[in-house]
C-alpha cells in the first residue's frame, strides 16, 4: 500500500543525520553569526530558511501545500518552552499557522551534549533544529488532521521523519534553571511581601519573573476552568517569593 504521506515516515537514523547537517551546514553559511557558540543573534530569513530546507528536503513540501501561511518566529519571552507550534483556532483549507522558537534559551546554551527529544546532540545549533522538528510534526499533524498532541499519532510523525523517540527535553529553560536552584515551578504555593503585607498564592507562570495568583473575592481571573473561586494577578521577582511547603 502506497503512503499517504508524500514524504518518508521510515529513515534510517543516517539519513535522518545527513539531511540534517546538510540544513545546518547551509543554514550558518547563509547566517555566520548562528554558527557562533554561544549563539550571537539568529536573522529572520535564517529561521524561514530552515523552514524552507526542511519542507523541502523531509516533508516533500507538504507545509507549502498545505498552509496559506506559515512563519517561524524567535521569541526572548518564550521561556517555559523550546518551541511551541501556534495553530489557527478554525481549520480552514489553508490556513495560516506560527513556530515560535525561544531565543531566550538558544543565546543561553553554550557547550552540550544536550539530550532532546529522546536524541543527544553536541551543539546548540543542532539542538535548536531538533526543538525546530519537534514543532514541525505538529505542524504536519494538524494539517492532516485538524489537531495535535503527543500521541501515539504524533509519535509516528516524529519518529519515522526525525528519529525522536520521546517528547520531551533537558535544555536550559529559564524555569528550569529557576526550578532547580529554588524548588519553585509551576503550581507551586508562595508567598511574597506586597504593600507591607504578605500574600500567598500560586505560580501559573515562572520566567524571568512569576505569574502569581491569590485568592480574592475581587479578583476577576479564574484558574483551570474553575469558576467557583475567583483570583488577582500579580507579576512577582523570583528572589522575592518564599515557597510555602
Amino acid at each position: 500500500m502506497s503512503s499517504p504521506f508524500p514524504f518518508s515516515t521510515s529513515n534510517s537514523p543516517a539519513v535522518i543525520q545527513h539531511k540534517r547537517s546538510q540544513i545546518l551546514e547551509a543554514l550558518i553559511k547563509a547566517d555566520p553569526r548562528f554558527g557562533a557558540i554561544p549563539v550571537r543573534s539568529v536573522k529572520y530569513s535564517t529561521l524561514q530558511l530552515m523552514l524552507q530546507y526542511y519542507d523541502a528536503v523531509f516533508l516533500g513540501g507538504i507545509l507549502g501545500q498545505r498552509y496559506h501561511s506559515i512563519k517561524v518566529t524567535a521569541s526572548s519571552r518564550l521561556l517555559s518552552a523550546a518551541g511551541k507550534f501556534i495553530h489557527p483556532k478554525m481549520l480552514t483549507a489553508y490556513p495560516d499557522a506560527e513556530i515560535r522558537m525561544s531565543s531566550d534559551f538558544l543565546f543561553r546554551m553554550k557547550e552540550g551534549p544536550f539530550e532532546l527529544n529522546g536524541l543527544t546532540v553536541p551543539t546548540p545549533q543542532e539542538a535548536f533544529l531538533v526543538v525546530f522538528e519537534h514543532e514541525l510534526c505538529h505542524a504536519v499533524e494538524f494539517a492532516y488532521y485538524g489537531a495535535t498532541g503527543h500521541s501515539s499519532r504524533f509519535m509516528y510523525f516524529a519518529h519515522g521523519v526525525f528519529g525522536h523517540t520521546k517528547h520531551t527535553h533537558e535544555l536550559p529553560t529559564i524555569a528550569a534553571e529557576t526550578t532547580q536552584k529554588t524548588g519553585i515551578s509551576v503550581g507551586s504555593h508562595v508567598s511574597f511581601p506586597y504593600e507591607g503585607q504578605t500574600l500567598s498564592g500560586i505560580v501559573s507562570y515562572l520566567g524571568k519573573s512569576a505569574r502569581v495568583m491569590v485568592a480574592s473575592p475581587r479578583g476577576n481571573y479564574y484558574m483551570n476552568n474553575d469558576h467557583s473561586k475567583t483570583y488577582l494577578k500579580y507579576q512577582v521577582p523570583v528572589s522575592l517569593l518564599t515557597r510555602i511547603p
